[in-house]
């Protein structure tokens, strides 16, 4: 799920019902269709869940030398 950060002064005005205009404060978190126009019309910026972006990546085993005697 889009999750965005209005970062617009004036805050972000879009009508996701229809007809009624909704107004969203500066600062506030919007997901769905508001943070994917709000994003589009450069008046929000995408937040990431570091939980999904984390990437792990698996360390190829070495194999232990041995000593010299």
């Amino acid at each position: 799920m889009t999750q965005a950060k209005i970062t617009k002064k004036d805050g972000y005005r879009c009508a996701p019902d229809g007809a009624m205009v909704q107004i969203f404060s500066f600062g506030e978190i919007v997901t769905g269709k508001v943070a994917e126009w709000a994003l589009s019309d450069h008046a929000a910026q995408r937040m990431f869940d570091p939980r999904e972006e984390t990437k792990v990546e698996a360390v190829p085993e070495t194999k232990r030398r041995r000593a010299k005697k």
